[in-house]
């Protein structure tokens, strides 16, 4: 594995730097391009769950400890909420976006529209959300019986802590395999209908080949503008083009004789 990782960062970075690289590997065996898919899905798994800890763990950890402190203890059965707390109670989380959360079972407040938005609206049957001029409605009658209480919020912290590196890695892994194996398949196509204009034909997995590796540079850009946490508006059209104008180019480099 150490060699392969070295090989691997080797191919990362003549990938974005080198065309004539592209040349060097478009004939290589299927076995070591599915294993630079892995490795670079690997990597692309392993550095949004660290992105998304630190851009939004500290957030996610405040508004729970938030919470903690601030909510009534309460308590789900027979599909009605019962709030252990004088009502209507209001709370509002003054974050980077305030946040009202109102607990009522007397019926005082039963429309989320009458409460700034974004809302949360706990009356004894429902539980409202309203954000965006939009209101989502859940019986609690669908979420069995429970109850949450300050150690229920302490307990949940610290299970978010041990759980969320073994639980979202291997989510953004399995995902991120298949979203960059399909769009290697896509740019396999014109990969493809690049070879056709020189009449030449290559066997499909060297056009994978060219195409997963064409898609390196668009990666590059992608983790690099994520770890920023600017919200770039199209920026979707840009990955895109990134990664075929790379093909395209590696292609020609690869069956045009020079």
């Amino acid at each position: 594995m150490p060699n392969s990782l070295t090989e691997f960062y080797q191919q990362t970075y003549s990938a974005v730097t080198d065309f004539l690289f592209y040349k060097t590997i478009f004939t290589q065996p299927l076995r070591k391009t599915l294993l630079y898919l892995v490795l670079l899905s690997a990597h692309i798994a392993v550095a949004l769950t660290l992105i998304f800890a630190w851009q939004n763990g500290s957030k996610f950890l405040e508004i729970f400890r938030w919470a903690q402190q601030n909510f009534p203890v309460l308590e789900v059965r027979d599909g009605r909420l019962w709030v252990h707390s004088e009502q209507p109670l209001i709370k509002r989380y003054r974050g980077e976006q305030l946040i009202t959360f109102v607990f009522d079972t007397t019926g005082t407040y039963s429309d989320p529209r009458e409460i700034q938005e974004p809302a949360f609206l706990f009356t004894q049957e429902k539980l409202y959300l309203h954000e965006l001029g939009q209101t989502q409605t859940h019986d609690w009658k669908d979420f069995g019986s429970f109850q949450i209480s300050p150690e229920v919020f302490s307990e949940a912290i610290s299970l978010v802590k041990w759980l969320y590196f073994p639980t979202f890695f291997p989510l953004l892994l399995g995902y991120t395999l298949l979203a960059k194996a399909s769009l290697t398949v896509v740019l396999s196509v014109i990969a493809l209908s690049v070879s056709a204009r020189y009449d030449v034909r290559l066997p499909f997995q060297q056009y994978f080949t060219i195409s997963l590796y064409s898609l390196t540079p668009a990666v590059v850009i992608d983790l690099a503008v994520t770890m920023t946490g600017i919200e770039i508006p199209s920026f979707s059209f840009f990955y895109v083009a990134t990664a075929v104008i790379y093909t395209y180019l590696a292609t020609q480099k690869c069956v045009v004789m020079d």
